[in-house]
């Protein structure tokens, strides 16, 4: 988090990261760690916990007696500290900070407590939830959830568009029981750089609730983003202008490496992932971290036999967000027009139906370019993980604006132009494929759809 911004709590360290055993057995050693919060009102200024204005902490997916307290209440002093008793950590633990500021709203804050150790992925949970789609590919993809309620009837029950490349959930603020929400918060922004499309409000800890097959499952509080206005911005002002937002967007970015998308954009970590936040019971210990989207539906919480069938990528850990992963590596390439394929990164992008791609201008194959695009009838080929032996593989010939894609191809294929080297497939790729992120052991995947 950044600091002196108005209405957040900031943390020092701003992670903690303990000497965590990688399996269920044997535990680790004890150890005892502590946390600075410092919260700040509505004008940035510092304000301090006391009797009549206390700052709560509590902790979120801890197995029971491992990290304790697991709640905290200060009244005075801007430090807690904890106990660790060295047991095995199944997921990373969410810190949520909140206190009232001068003003009337609240100062919020969310970290995370991490392992240093990769678990391994042979202690998956056991428990997953079938969530039906009710719009799917080659359209978005789109879920029934409440958000901010915390006993939802049928009526709060809204269609939610899944976006694998952004991360927050974006809500219209009011449809927020102001009972069942901790807030407003401080002020935020999210922007969408595929559309132009800029969303603002104020940040809640707030519950999202997914409909399942069986009924629903749900988060414990999470930071959410409630707008109340909607503009456009950006390199893509221009085309937005031609179709405006509306402060109606009912959005769930699930993805992950997807850092900040403006100033403003206080979504970060894995712990404002709606589909990874899930809780039960056992406070969602036993639901281990993941998904996986298909044509048919969605699956909550990844178990050992749903990795049955899925060529599986091994994913770095994030060198900037601690308890997040590195993206997919993955290629592109013209094998008509350039001997190799471009290789860096890849994003399975459910969110868009278009493909972009960046790489630096110069480099860019005589016959791949017409006026930003990808000409029609281009022969292209995409492949994830590893080159030599890829998760995923397909290739197309690229069709322009206006035009029928076929199977995995995209819509129309821009170019970017940065420095690096990344593919944004769009979500056509589910045509053909099914995809799983598996966040507890750091690995994405993909499996063949039965034609």
């Amino acid at each position: 988090m950044p600091t002196s911004t108005p209405d957040v709590v900031t943390f020092s360290p701003p992670s903690v990261a303990l000497d965590n055993p990688v399996d269920s057995v044997p535990a680790a050693s004890s150890s005892s760690f502590s946390i600075d919060f410092t919260a700040h009102d509505a004008s940035g200024s510092v304000i301090t916990p006391s009797d009549d204005n206390p700052l709560t902490v509590d902790l979120y997916g801890v197995p029971e007696g491992v990290i304790t307290p697991s709640s905290v209440t200060l009244t005075s002093g801007t430090s807690a500290t904890f106990q660790y008793n060295g047991g095995y950590l199944p997921k990373p633990v969410a810190v949520e900070a909140w206190m009232k500021d001068r003003s009337g709203g609240y100062t919020l804050g969310v970290t995370e407590i991490v392992g240093k150790n990769r678990l391994a992925c042979a202690s998956l949970g056991t428990i997953s939830f079938q969530v039906p789609l009710h719009s799917t590919v080659p359209d978005v993809l789109k879920v029934l959830a409440a958000v901010g309620v915390n006993d939802p009837q049928p009526a709060n029950f809204q269609s939610y568009t899944i976006d694998t490349g952004s991360l927050g959930t974006v809500v219209p603020v009011g449809e927020l029981n102001s009972t069942d929400v901790i807030g407003p918060g401080p002020r935020g922004i999210v922007y969408y750089d595929s559309s132009g499309n800029t969303y603002s409000g104020r940040y809640y800890l707030a519950r999202v609730t997914v409909q399942t097959s069986g009924g629903s499952v749900q988060t414990h509080p999470i930071e959410v983003l409630a707008i109340d206005k909607a503009y456009c911005s950006g390199p893509r002002t221009s085309e937005c202008k031609k179709h405006p937002p509306k402060p109606d967007l009912h959005y769930l970015g699930v993805g992950f490496a997807r850092g900040h998308s403006t100033s403003g954009d206080l979504f970060l970590y894995p712990a404002q992932n709606a589909f990874l936040e899930l809780t039960d019971a056992s406070g969602g210990t036993d639901i281990s971290q993941g998904y996986v989207l298909s044509q048919g539906g969605v699956t909550l919480g990844v178990t050992a036999t749903m990795q049955s069938g899925f060529n599986l990528i091994s994913l770095s850990p994030s060198e900037t967000t601690p308890g997040d992963w590195s993206p997919i590596p993955g290629c592109y390439g013209f094998p008509q027009l350039a001997n190799e394929p471009f290789c860096g990164n890849l994003l399975l992008d459910v969110g868009i139906s278009e493909m972009f791609l960046d790489l630096p201008r110069s480099e860019i194959p005589t016959g791949a370019n017409s006026n930003g695009l990808v000409p029609s009838g281009v022969h292209m080929t995409i492949s994830a993980g590893d080159q030599a032996n890829p998760a995923m593989a397909y290739e197309f010939d690229a069709v322009s604006r206006g035009e029928e894609p076929s199977g995995p191809a995209p819509s129309f294929v821009q170019w970017i132009n940065r420095t690096s080297i990344f593919v944004n497939t769009g979500r056509r790729p589910l045509l053909n494929f099914n995809y799983m992120y598996n966040a507890q052991c750091g690995q994405a995947g993909f499996s063949p759809v039965l034609q």
